[in-house]
């Protein structure tokens, strides 16, 4: 890397993916192939961040970590899902889902579609939605959570498997 583009931004950003990134348990080689650069620049990086935090020019912080992790999550395709519950609007992520007894999903699904269905423009849902600002965004959201949600709950059908009340396969 010359010493022009080791001084733009990027390198910075850099540095703190692959730092947040190797903290969060993946290896080098993963870290390298999630941001397209070879082993050693990713260690490099790695190393450089690492200094920068000894030495007191960076610090390590839990909203930098979240922004990578979520970075990370949403590029191997484990997006956030906004799901309703009797008594609220809830966040998870797709691989959740996954982990879920049936009963809790089944609840879920239930409370969503309900939300869902009292939506007066509920049969909007699925057309594209405006550029800029969405009116119906936090719906959108909803009914790709029970769509999500329905999956699952076919592939537990389809195989047979049956997660109960304790989490475990029956």
């Amino acid at each position: 890397m010359t010493a022009e583009k080791e001084d733009d931004g990027s390198s910075q950003y850099l540095q703190e993916a692959c730092y947040y990134l190797t903290k969060k348990g993946l290896t080098m080689d993963q870290v390298s192939k999630a941001l397209e650069i070879s082993e050693q620049e990713a260690s490099r990086l790695y190393q450089q961040f690492e200094d920068r935090i000894a030495s007191g020019d960076a610090m390590e912080n839990e909203i930098d970590r979240n922004l990578w992790e979520d970075v990370y999550n949403d590029s191997v395709g484990n997006e956030k899902i906004t799901f309703v519950r009797d008594n609220g609007f809830y966040h998870c992520r797709r691989a959740d889902l996954d982990k879920m007894d049936s009963p809790a999903l089944m609840a879920i699904f239930e409370t969503s579609k309900k939300f869902l269905d009292f939506d007066m423009y509920r049969r909007y849902l699925d057309s594209k939605p405006p550029v800029g600002y969405d009116p119906m965004a936090m719906q959108r959201q909803i009914k790709r959570a029970v769509d999500l949600i329905e999956q699952v709950l076919k592939q537990r059908w389809v195989s047979g498997e049956s997660k109960g009340i304790d989490g475990e396969s029956r």
